[in-house]
Order: structure tokens, then sequence, then C-alpha cells
């Protein structure tokens, strides 16, 4: 006996099935496709950023970490530590600024116009403490000073640091008058107003008290100063900053909501598909039972020895 027609009949129906699934699935992929499609162009130019920014991050922090390894024992302070010396400054500056602020307002002054000048007399006076930055840098230039033979190859690369020579002395003089004298006309414009309100006892008290805030700016500058350690801190600086571009990048939403999509997308193809599969099993299983329920056409199962053929076939009698 041949293929029977409901053999052939569930075999379509395996196949239909196989078909239909497949086209489900990729009809309820299909918004997620589209969507991933949609990001496409934003998020390729996204990958690009990301890749080069990528590069640069490793360049920054390989730039980093050799300039800790190379200079750090030629720093004289901590490495990423000058926000301490700012903070110090901007205490010398508010203290001098209120001093000048209170005797103008007592001389009469209208106070908004005797804050502005205040502020600058506080700015001024904590200005001149900042040629006590390049007093020390040119003291450790001297200190650092090496012949080029006997550089490194590391060391080679930060050259300049090395290098010596005038740097700028006679400037760093001129400007340490420069200071001197604004130190000295601070003192005595804070002396007569002072003096004019209450007495020349106060005017001297708190001119002497202009004079140490601008010398105090000066050791404070001084005991900051740090060319190498600010080098290696920029560097830091750099990659650290490096570093947060390329998170921000990484966490832009095109990125994100295309994987989405992409990943929507193929668990649902392939749940589609898994889900075909398991129908066309069970189209089978139902082909399989039809011929277990008619055994007296098409018998209980494979001959002896003809495990091979179509399951519920019985061999005639003289058959070929």
């Amino acid at each position: 006996m041949g293929e029977t027609y409901v053999e052939r009949e569930y075999q379509a129906l395996a196949g239909e099935q196989a078909v239909a699934w497949a086209a489900e699935g990729e009809r309820a992929a299909r918004p997620h496709q589209m969507r991933a499609r949609g990001l496409a162009r934003r998020t390729a130019a996204a990958e690009l950023l990301l890749t080069e920014q990528a590069d640069a991050v490793r360049q920054a922090k390989a730039d980093a970490q050799h300039a800790a390894r190379v200079l750090l024992p030629y720093t004289r302070r901590e490495p990423g530590a000058k926000w301490r010396y700012w903070w110090g400054w901007l205490a010398l500056v508010i203290g001098d600024l209120s001093g000048v602020w209170a005797a103008a307002v007592s001389f009469g002054e209208v106070p908004a116009i005797a804050f502005g000048q205040a502020l600058a007399s506080g700015v001024a006076a904590g200005c001149t403490g900042l040629v006590g930055l390049e007093v020390k840098y040119l003291r450790m230039a001297r200190a650092r000073v090496r012949d080029a033979e006997s550089l490194t190859d590391d060391e080679r690369r930060y050259w300049r640091l090395f290098a010596g020579g005038d740097r700028g002395v006679g400037l760093a003089g001129l400007v340490g008058f420069v200071s001197l004298v604004v130190v000295g006309l601070l003192a005595v414009g804070i002396f007569v107003l002072r003096a004019s309100t209450e007495g020349s006892a106060a005017g001297l008290m708190f001119g002497l008290l202009a004079a140490a805030t601008a010398l105090g700016s000066f050791l404070l500058g001084y005991a900051a100063a740090d060319e190498v350690a600010d080098l290696i801190s920029a560097a830091a600086k750099r990659a650290s900053k490096a570093e947060r571009h390329y998170r921000q990048l990484a966490a832009l939403s095109d990125v994100r909501r295309q994987a989405e999509a992409e990943e929507a997308a193929r668990s649902l193809l392939a749940e589609h598909q898994a889900r075909g599969l398991a129908a066309v099993q069970q189209i089978e299983a139902l082909s399989w039972r039809i011929l277990r329920n008619n055994p007296q056409v098409l018998g209980h199962g494979f001959p002896a020895g003809d495990a091979g053929g179509v399951i519920g076939r019985r061999r005639r009698d003289g058959a070929a």
C-alpha cells in the first residue's frame, strides 16, 4: 500500500504551520526592526565617536600613568592638592574685602559701590601673593636642572622641566616689585580710610592687617607651588575627562534603544521559529495517531528488519 491521502494532508498542514509561524514572527518583530533601522545612522555615528573616544581614553590614561611614573619623584606636593591653596586664597580675599567694605560704609559710601571697591581691593591683595608661585617655580626649576645626556628616554619627554636656565628671573623680580608697591598702596589706603573714621590706631591696625593679608597670600602661593605636581594632576584630569566623555557617549539613548530593538526582534523571531517547529511536530504526531488508530488498514508498526520504513505500513504478500 502506498502513501495515504491523510498522510499527505498532514504533511501539508505541517508545512503550513512552519510557514505561518515564521510569518507571524516576522509580523511581531517588524516594529522593532523598523525602530532599529531608523536608529541605525545615528547609532553608527555614535559608535564611530565611541571608537575614537576609546582611543583618546587609552592615550590619556597612558600619558597620565607615564607622567606619574616618571615625574612623581620630583614633586614636593601631592598632585591634585592645589585646591587647598585656592580655598586659602579665597579666605584671604574675603577677609580683606570685609574690612575694606565695612570701613567704606562707615565712611558714608553707598554699600553697593563700597562692595565693588572692597572686592577689587581684596582681589588685588590676593593677587600680590601670586608672585610666590613664580618664586617657588624658579627655585624648583633650578633644583631639577639636568644635562640632556643624563636624562632617560622617558625624562626627555619632559625636557622643559629639566632645562633650567634663566626662565624669566628678571621678569619675576619686576612682578615682585610691583606686588610690593600694591601691598604698600593697600596698607596706606586702608590706614587713611580707617583713621578718618576710627582714629589713627585703628587705621594703623587695619593697614597692617591688609599688608599681612597680601604677604600671607605670597606665603600661601609659595607653599602650594609645584609645577611638576600640577603637570601630573593635569594629565590625570585629562584622562578622567576623556573617560567621562566616553561614558556619556556610551550612555546615549539612541545606542541603547537600537540595541533593545534589535534584541527584541531577534527574540521574537527565535520564539516564533521555535513555536513553528513545535506546531510541525504536533501535526506529525497527529498523523501518526491516525495511522495508529487504523491498524486494520495500515498495520501496527514496521515489519521486523524494516525500521527505516514508514511507520504504520504493513508489507503485503507479494509486494515488491
